[in-house]
């Protein structure tokens, strides 16, 4: 590449970069302008697997770290709570070979979650998601990858469920003294 080329695409890149900027785009979803923090509470487990709790609410803090321009603060001193339940865990068999050997398994997982404001009001939701991920059964470590898969995609879902609903929610909430358009 030549080095006028070089600089032209430097160039090219550094305003569309700085007109973005400026533009006020990111990639990050705020909740609205009363929601400055979000607060992620540890969800209830209802499901017969002990200890999926804090790993959960560790892969929620994670999404909202990327997907969220919020402040993350106890759920106690937020405007905003994300609140939720572990409702069901299964492991699955599956694939056997041949001789009848098991080859690989699952793990599923069910949760719903809720976003209210600091009063308990419900702001987004409820929505309930389920997730499966198999494994090799000759893995190390297959099924606490699986988990942790599982988990990870769940709390991504269950932030976009959210978002999505405070969006719809937000369409079709009039603004006060908007006309309306007939």
């Amino acid at each position: 590449m030549s080095e006028v080329l070089r600089r032209s695409a430097l160039a090219l890149a550094l305003v569309v970069g700085s007109g973005l900027a400026s533009c006020g785009f990111h990639a990050r979803q705020g909740l609205g302008p009363e929601v400055a923090s979000l607060g992620i509470a540890v969800f209830a487990n209802d499901s017969l697997e002990p200890d999926l709790e804090r790993p959960l609410q560790a892969e929620l803090t994670r999404a909202a770290r990327r997907m969220v321009d919020v402040r993350l603060l106890r759920p106690s001193a937020a405007d905003a709570r994300l609140e939720g339940r572990i409702l069901e865990y299964r492991t699955r068999g599956g694939v056997r070979g041949s001789d009848n050997r098991l080859l690989e398994r699952g793990v599923a997982i069910r949760v719903e979650a809720v976003l209210v404001d600091a009063s308990g009001g419900v702001l987004a939701g409820p929505v309930q998601l389920s997730q499966t991920s198999g494994f090799t059964s000759r893995e190390t470590g297959g099924l606490q990858d699986a988990e942790e898969r599982v988990l990870g995609n769940l709390a991504e879902g269950l932030l976009l469920e959210l978002l999505v609903d405070l969006e719809a929610d937000r369409a079709r909430t009039p603004v006060p003294g908007a006309a309306s358009a007939l």
